[in-house]
């Protein structure tokens, strides 16, 4: 399991933005995480998956889409929340 990033808040009904953790040096090219990886949260529920990534390359944004039987309670919680890919 590996830190993917923090939430930084909801785009949509179940899509979240995150800022990912690691920073990587600029002539460094350091692998990113693949699209369509799983997500999850601290307690290795299941969240979405990972839908893009885009904004600097040493300090990433994802987009990740959140499943559907995930109720909307739980997506608002996890803002300010660290999550992780399998």
């Amino acid at each position: 399991m590996k830190r993917l990033g923090t939430v930084l808040h909801r785009s949509g009904l179940r899509n979240l933005i995150l800022r990912g953790d690691e920073v990587k040096p600029d002539n460094v090219s350091g692998s990113l995480p693949k699209l369509n990886s799983v997500v999850v949260d601290k307690a290795l529920n299941r969240i979405g998956t990972i839908g893009s990534v885009f904004g600097p390359v040493n300090h990433p944004y994802f987009l990740v889409k959140g499943f559907k039987q995930i109720p909307d309670s739980e997506i608002r919680a996890l803002v300010n929340e660290r999550v992780y890919i399998r």
